[in-house]
């Protein structure tokens, strides 16, 4: 506007405010100077219409923003917000300030901000226009549903960018009441249940939430038929499913398919190793429950069980495995329960008949001990025992750990098993003080589950207070895996386990991903090196280093070092040179039972004396 109003002054000035000696001589000058004056003029005039026309624009933008009541904002073609009006700032909690130059917080139902954030710049680019239901948070982190328009104000030219204006309102009550009303439809009628499209939805949000640290699960479909083919009554039917979901492990979702199908979900967060052990074991619980309601109408179960992502990527393929698995459970008079994956499910079988042992087992007392000696090379004497858990089967026979300790590290039948343990080496402890034949201190294992059950401390110092026993005879062995899953719950329990007197041992440092700072941050006094390492090294260079390196950290780190699975006298040799006083293996003694100790002690002086010369 100053610059139009400086242009008219300066034309009227030319046109008439020329001293008469300054006026052209030439009368046929006169007239091009007064068209020139005039286009000028004409100009000017244009200019400063075109230019007060874009400020009424502006003003009527502005006024727009500011006097909707809806929320609004201006937004470039990043989505980024240049204005915005009150209510938009009372909606969201944000001021003006604090959103200027930044992009809308949007998201879609399954909370991905950039797939939503793509999905409409590529529809403007595409139109004029974008409408729909979406997410965004506002500024105390609630989220809450909006109805957003967003619509183009300017093209992106060469010289300009583009423009777009966004209302938006509150939506959360629509779609609570929406929620509310798909909650009620999608209950079964009859079992309460939720319904199939319910067990869809739920299944395709789990191949969603999947993880690298949760990447499976499993489903599994169970169907009912009477031995006359009749149908089973709705109360009866009410009263099966009661049964079954009352019964069911936390986390596992039941549903009604169909007439006498029903469909069970075991989540990705409550998956292991052995996810088809879980699916047989899952329905080996429901079997009896479906004896015990049925007495007086027999029933023919079925289950089908599929495992994502092995046998199928989509909720269809696997509702299409567990199906085909469920077709051979109905020919199958023999076994009920199917895995799609038929070489499974032998493993599957055998491994839960196996679990079933070994609860029956732990409760007949079945449990033995052998004991393999810790041998110092530098003085050839015996420095402590590891206690070994064995199991007695009245049919099987003798079993090693690698036998039945994958099944019972499955269940919580592993926390029994370690507290049964700590209580025959208790045993056996008062027996060696008795006869003098205790040397050092004796090592336990101590599972995972175990160490983070409540009131695990508490127990085992319960347990020596009764065998008149002391925390300082004893160590315990701890797994990596430990200190990875909870590091703070790990850190406390580990301070109060030092604190009574226990010595604690990191058990098979060197394999996987073994980390550094855990001998630094943890109240650790030995490392174990890892058997496979052990192994090793006679024929690799590689792990001669990387033992002789972590023999050497732990050094600094005022740390003692056990090497296990010692076999023969070269590797007995190279992690003496290596500066590893303690070892454990056959190139001294197997794991003994206690009668056979004594004699193994007799030889101690003589074992070892030729390996270091």
């Amino acid at each position: 506007m100053a610059l139009i109003g400086r242009l008219m002054i300066c034309t009227s000035l030319l046109s008439f405010s020329l001293p008469a000696a300054a006026m052209p001589a030439s009368p046929t000058l006169l007239p091009v100077t007064l068209g020139l004056v005039f286009l000028l003029l004409i100009l000017s005039i244009a200019l400063w219409t075109k230019l007060r026309q874009a400020n009424s624009k502006a003003d009527q933008l502005t006024t727009f923003i500011h006097q909707h009541q809806d929320a609004v904002c201006l937004l470039n073609a990043d989505l980024q917000v240049l204005d915005a009006n009150q209510a938009f700032t009372r909606l969201t909690g944000f001021s003006l300030e604090q959103v200027q130059g930044k992009p809308l917080r949007l998201f879609n139902s399954q909370g991905e901000p950039e797939s939503i954030a793509k999905d409409i710049q590529g529809s403007l680019s595409k139109g004029q226009f974008w409408h729909g239901d979406i997410w965004s948070r506002k500024a105390n982190q609630q989220v809450f549903a909006i109805d957003l328009v967003i619509s183009c104000l300017r093209p992106a030219s060469h010289n300009k960018s583009a423009l777009f204006l966004a209302t938006f309102s509150d939506i959360s009550s629509r779609k609570l009441n929406e929620l509310e009303l798909r909650r009620v439809n999608t209950k079964d009628p009859g079992t309460r249940l939720p319904n199939r499209a319910v067990f869809l939805d739920y299944l395709e949000r789990e191949i969603q939430s999947t993880t690298e640290q949760y990447p499976n699960f499993a489903i599994m479909i169970l169907q009912l038929d009477t031995l006359d083919g009749s149908t089973l009554s709705a109360p009866r039917l009410a009263e099966l499913a009661t049964s079954i979901r009352t019964n069911l492990p936390n986390g596992v979702f039941m549903a009604r398919l169909s007439g006498n199908e029903f469909g069970f979900l075991i989540p990705a967060y409550l998956g292991s190793p052995r996810l088809d052990l879980q699916g047989y074991r899952l329905a080996r619980q429901v079997l009896p429950l479906l004896e015990q309601a049925t007495k007086d109408t027999p029933l023919i179960p079925a289950f089908g069980i599929a495992l994502y992502p092995d046998d199928g990527h989509s909720y269809d393929q696997l509702l299409r495995s567990a199906d085909h698995a469920l077709q051979r459970a109905h020919t199958s008079k023999a076994q009920p329960i199917q895995l799609f994956n038929q070489a499974a499910l032998p493993r599957s079988s055998e491994s839960f008949a196996l679990e079933q042992e070994l609860q029956q087992g732990l409760s007949q007392q079945e449990l033995r001990l052998s004991f393999q000696p810790k041998l110092s090379i530098s003085s050839n004497r015996v420095t402590g025992f590891e206690a070994l858990v064995r199991w007695q089967h009245p049919k099987r026979g003798l079993l090693m750990p690698a036998q039945f300790l994958p099944v019972a590290q499955e269940t919580d039948l592993i926390i029994r098993l370690d507290q049964q343990v700590l209580k025959l080496a208790c045993e056996q402890m008062q027996q060696w003080k008795k006869t003098g034949l205790m040397r050092g201190r004796m090592a336990l294992n101590i599972a995972p589950q175990t160490f983070f059950q409540p009131g695990f401390l508490q127990h085992y110092l319960q347990q020596l207070q009764e065998h008149n026993l002391s925390a300082e005879h004893f160590e315990l062995e701890l797994d990596q895996q430990i200190l990875q899953q909870h590091p703070e719950l790990s850190l406390q329990r580990m301070q109060a386990a030092k604190e009574a007197g226990f010595f604690l041992v990191l058990d098979r440092f060197g394999s996987g991903l073994s980390a550094l700072q855990h001998l630094r941050d943890y109240p650790l006094d030995q490392i174990k090196i890892d058997g496979l390492l052990t192994q090793k090294l006679e024929q690799s260079e590689l792990e001669r280093n990387l033992t002789a390196g972590l023999i050497r950290i732990a050094g600094y780190l005022q740390l003692s070092v056990v090497a296990c699975q010692v076999e023969n006298e070269m590797q007995a040799y190279l992690l003496h040179v290596m500066g590893c006083e303690t070892i454990q293996g056959h190139v001294f003694s197997k794991a003994v039972l206690p009668s056979e100790l004594a004699a193994v002690i007799a030889r101690e002086s003589r074992s070892i004396q030729q390996l270091t010369g």
